[in-house]
């Protein structure tokens, strides 16, 4: 058919269709997401100039705008982390491999990529990364904090 585009991963030869409508649809939720993330990002910007500008009058005060400007610079790092995402993601569909698993190279289903347009795998293969994470010795999650700290606790 006319609407069909047809990618094809050479290396591990590889069949994955999508329409050219799926394609367009997915690069939009990328491009549109990317322009959420930009408006954000400026704004953020202009809270960190007011939130430095600040004199603390004691050191509470103190701790709170240093708490509340970690926040900001932890979503800053979150955004650019997305934004790099998306933009890896646009830069495979323009160069045709976009919507292939990094692991298993077959194709990640138009659904998955729906509602997660800059997934780099399968659903499968996403599961058992995870699963294999979980199996570490010291995985406590998704928290970026040291185990060392826990082990105070313990």
């Amino acid at each position: 058919k006319d609407d069909k585009v047809i990618i094809l991963y050479l290396y591990w030869k590889r069949w994955f269709a999508m329409t050219k409508k799926e394609l367009k649809i997915l690069r939009d939720l990328l491009l549109q997401r990317r322009q959420e993330i930009l408006e954000r990002v400026g704004a953020s910007s202009e809270e960190i100039g007011m939130l430095q500008a600040e004199n603390a009058a004691d050191w509470v005060d103190r701790v709170s705008l240093d708490d509340a400007m970690n926040n900001l610079m932890s979503k800053e790092s979150e955004s650019a982390h997305e934004l790099e995402g998306i933009m890896e993601s646009i830069k495979k569909i323009d160069g045709g491999e976009y919507g292939i698993c990094e692991q298993c190279y077959n194709g990640i289903s138009f659904e998955r990529l729906e509602v997660v347009p800059t997934a780099k795998y399968c659903i499968r293969c996403k599961n058992e990364i995870e699963k294999q994470q979980r199996r570490r010795p010291n995985y406590r999650g998704r928290s970026t904090i040291p185990t060392e700290i826990f082990e105070w606790y313990d």
